[in-house]
């Protein structure tokens, strides 16, 4: 019996610390973070890396605040991975009833960086917070998903999540978001974020324009050469030099006309614009998270 009790001790302190039935929650510390190769520690961000829980990062379910069942958490599970395979982008969920982060776009921004979320070198991938400390939902975006997902589709993601979230109906709030997700994938990159590109870091930059003394110094050589042109066509011809020249005398015939002023009537006709389904709302509000990534998103309180 004693050897069976210093067996489970020794497998506590080797292996990582199980919490839920879904997920695992591993310590670490300053002389051993356990942050992705891919990722520069420094001290400006070696205290927020401490801070941020660090989980197995295949589980894509990460329910702290315990807000799903079992089958719920099973069936986002399912939903999530169908959602990656589609895109070729990562799917986070989190929820936590204790945010030790100044708020929580911090809090998801740090949660993705520091768990190695995200797919292919750019770290394409979108993460869903339900922060109950706070009573906020944020949905945070890196890579690709910063192009998928400007700040009119995720306006929209949140409209359905609070509709669920003020009912406290939890699961129901993070089903439509994948759902709503999953929906925008068909819709492709929003003519919001045309103008904008992912660097090899998964940065969001916007395009470089032509330089407006280039594009001035084309515009005038190529119209010097087209009147040119013109003037050279047209080089035998004289000048009229008074109005006499251009009337033919014989033509002219005077005679008087009368117009009699009636009435006027004014017609107003009220218009209304709509924003369009194309999401053209000026693109994608970003920001940088301590790790140094830029990350889209947005959030709302419930």
């Amino acid at each position: 019996m004693k050897k069976l009790f210093y067996s489970f001790i020794f497998s506590l302190l080797l292996f990582p610390h199980f919490v839920d039935a879904s997920f695992y929650v591993y310590a670490e510390d300053k002389e051993s973070l356990q942050v992705s190769n891919r990722l520069e520690v420094s001290k400006n961000n070696s205290n927020a890396i401490l801070d941020t829980p660090k989980v197995d990062e295949t589980e894509k379910i990460y329910d702290f605040a315990n807000l799903f069942t079992d089958s719920e958490e099973e069936t986002l599970y399912r939903e999530v991975i169908s959602y990656i395979e589609k895109s070729d982008m990562d799917m986070v969920i989190v929820t936590i009833d204790d945010n030790n982060k100044l708020n929580a776009s911090e809090y998801a921004k740090d949660f993705y960086d520091y768990n190695d979320f995200g797919t292919n070198d750019t770290f394409d991938g979108i993460l869903y917070l339900i922060d109950m400390d706070n009573r906020e939902v944020y949905i945070s975006t890196c890579g690709y998903a910063q192009l998928f997902y400007d700040d009119f589709r995720i306006n929209l993601m949140l409209d359905d999540s609070f509709y669920y979230l003020s009912r406290n109906e939890f699961y129901q709030a993070t089903f439509q978001f994948v759902q709503r997700a999953t929906d925008y994938l068909q819709d492709g990159i929003p003519d919001s974020n045309e103008d904008y590109y992912i660097d090899s870091s998964g940065n969001m930059r916007i395009k470089k324009k032509a330089n407006v003394v280039v594009s001035f110094v084309g515009a005038f050589v190529i119209s010097s050469v087209v009147l040119y042109l013109f003037i050279s066509r047209h080089k035998g011809i004289k000048l009229a030099i008074s109005a006499d020249d251009y009337m033919d005398q014989n033509s002219i015939k005077y005679g008087l006309t009368k117009d009699t002023f009636l009435t006027t009537h004014t017609t107003r006709v009220a218009t209304k614009s709509h924003a369009g389904s194309s999401g053209r709302s000026g693109g994608s509000s970003i920001s940088r998270g301590s790790s140094g990534r830029s990350h889209g998103g947005g959030g709302r309180r419930f």
